[in-house]
Order: structure tokens, then sequence, then C-alpha cells
């Protein structure tokens, strides 16, 4: 496989014939990820014509631990973009324009030029609860619609690559390093395995706020190669953890600040469930809706605490934030039940009692 850097891209695109004769092109790498390269193409204003991204696979990912996955990972991402072009209105995700089997690589439409990803808001403390509410409607909308697309039960059946890309280096790990949770968290990987096929939806896989993009004009969801026929209540878990992690963040940083994430959080979580419920749990699920409840609240500790101790830790937690994340995650991670208000009530709870703790001893 030929690896595209800034360096080599416009040959490789002169070469392939996706460039015009005699247009100027300028590349550079987009940051951000992880597991692939991002380039962004830009044509000589006088060509008419929009920049491109191309994205391109690698087998290592640019983590501290040593952790491979297959190039091949890439394609499903290629047949989530597919997918999704068909359930959510026009420029939520970017359009696919071409591929290149040879080189795992794709070129998809660029977002806005005044885009920035919803991480970036948040960890600058712009916090807009209208969004995390848009969000829960829209992965709604993807669960919702996404099985009755043949992909789904073709190119999106494979679950392997989510095994070795979340599965392995989040739940296995944290097994293995805490084996007071191991029951519980292979009690959930067994129930994603199990699922049956006609309870089976399109799982994003790394629905998070680094994967969406905030322009003026509304937002754009990127990056889909963990997507496959799954459990809905993993994309519930994964995205609220990100919300609660920031929740931490900011109450240690300024007690009481971590407010407007459980906020958003309740407002996600609502307005997923919401959205289902208007449009009618299909008859096959009419039981489904308390069981999601309580997979989607047990994801999101096994989350919190893979953030913490598995193969991707999040980097903006100090060490003090870490202790608490990982205390409290293993303690819901043994509950059976979370009860009202889940998972986000217990952490806001616990951050409260540490809150009330320091006045005392102050």
């Amino acid at each position: 496989m030929r690896e595209l850097t800034e360096d080599n891209a416009a040959d490789y695109l002169r070469e392939a014939g996706r460039v015009p004769e005699g247009v100027d092109i300028r590349v550079r790498e987009l940051a951000g990820g992880v597991s692939n390269v991002v380039l962004r193409v830009d044509f000589d204003p006088a060509a008419g014509h929009p920049p491109i991204v191309v994205k391109q696979c690698r087998e290592r990912l640019r983590v501290a631990m040593e952790w491979r996955a297959r190039l091949d990972r890439i394609w499903a991402e290629h047949a989530a973009l597919g997918l999704l072009a068909t359930v959510l209105p026009d420029g939520m995700v970017p359009a696919l324009l071409f591929e290149d089997r040879d080189e795992y690589l794709f070129a998809m439409s660029c977002a806005p030029d005044d885009s920035a990803t919803w991480k970036s808001h948040l960890m600058a403390g712009r916090v807009d609860e209208a969004i995390a509410d848009a969000l829960g409607t829209i992965l709604a909308q993807i669960h919702l619609l996404a099985p009755a697309r043949p992909a789904l039960r073709e190119s999106l059946a494979d679950t392997s690559l989510f095994d070795e890309l979340r599965v392995d280096p989040y739940y296995r790990t944290i097994a293995r390093e805490h084996p007071s949770v191991a029951p519980r968290v292979d009690a959930l990987i067994a129930a994603m395995e199990q699922l049956p096929e006609g309870e089976r939806t399109l799982v994003l896989g790394d629905y998070s706020p680094k994967n969406i993009l905030v322009h003026s004009r509304g937002l754009v969801l990127l990056d889909f190669e963990c997507a496959h026929a799954g459990d809905a209540a993993f994309d519930l878990g994964f995205f609220m953890s990100h919300l609660l992690l920031k929740a931490v963040r900011a109450d240690l940083a300024e007690p009481g600040a971590g407010e407007p994430f459980f906020r958003m959080a309740d407002g996600f979580w609502f307005a997923y469930f919401g959205r289902l419920e208007r449009d009618g749990w299909p008859p096959h699920l009419a039981s489904e809706k308390n069981r999601r409840w309580t997979r989607g609240q047990a994801h999101l500790a096994a989350c919190l605490l893979a953030r913490i101790d598995g193969k991707s830790p999040v980097e903006y937690l100090d060490e003090e934030a870490r202790a608490l994340v990982r205390e409290f995650a293993i303690e819901a991670l043994g509950m059976e039940r979370h009860g009202f208000g889940g998972v986000p009530r217990l952490l806001k709870l616990k951050l409260e009692a540490r809150r009330g703790a320091a006045r005392a001893g102050g």
C-alpha cells in the first residue's frame, strides 16, 4: 500500500486521474484522528472545484499502547456513509466521491470552512444544550431507520472490526485490569454478541464530540469505521461517557461547573427515547425500551472505566480526576440497577458529596 502524506498525495491524485490536467492543488493533513490519515485537498480557486477530503487507513493506531487493526476497516466506514446518506438530511454526513480499494482509501466532500469539532466547543466551556438534544434525536433516527437498509445485513453485518476497535481495547482490557468487574463486563460483551438479528441496528461505535462538527448551518457527523449491525445501547453509553468525563473535568476545576454537562447528558438521553416514543417502537421491539435503557447505563459505566484504563485513555483528566472516575465506574459497574436518573445522577451525587467533604474539612 502506498501511504499518502501531505508531500506525496498530490502526485497520487494526478496519477490516479483525480485532478484535472493543469489544475494546482494544495494538500494538508487534518488533525485529530488516531487510526487514519485524513488529508484536505484544496483546488486552485480558478478551477471552481470545491475542496475534498481523502481518508486512508493505517494499520497501527497512534496511541501509547500497541494497537493494530485491519486495513479493510475503512470499507465499513464507506458502507456506513452510504447507509447514513439515506436516513439523514443532506449534508449531515460527507458525500462519497471515489474510492481506491488497492490503497485502502476513499474521498468525500469537505465540511463547511467554519466547522469546528463539538469537542473543541465543550473543552472551551461553550455548552449548548440544544446540540445535545439534537444529537439524541439524530441517533434515534439512525437506530430507528437503519434496520430497513440492506447494507446492515450485508457489508455491515460483520462485527469483527468492532471487536478489534472497541470490545478488546476497551472492554476486555478493563476486565483484565480490574478482575472484580470482569463478570459484569463479560456479560455486556455476551449480550452484544448474542443480540438477535431482528433487534440489531446500525451502531456507529464512535459517536462522540470529536466526531461531530458544528458549523453555522448545522452539524456534520464523521468517522464510522466501528460501524456495524449491533446493539444500540453501546452508542448510548459511549456518547454519554464523553459528556460525563467532561463534567468531572469541569467540576474539579470549579465546583458546580459540571452541571451544564449533566443537563446535556439528560437532554440527550430523553431526546433519544422521546424520538423513539413519538415514532413508535417496532412491534417486535415493544418490550425493548426498558432493556435498552438498562444496557445503555451499563455501557456508560463500562465506557467511563475504559477511557481511564483502556487502550485509549482520555487525555484531558489529571490523576485526581482519573482516580475519581475509576472508583466511581467500578462501583457503578457492580450495580444491577442504577435507579432514577441512572449513572449520571449517581456521578453527580458523588461530586456533590466530594464538595461537601471538602467544605467540612476546610
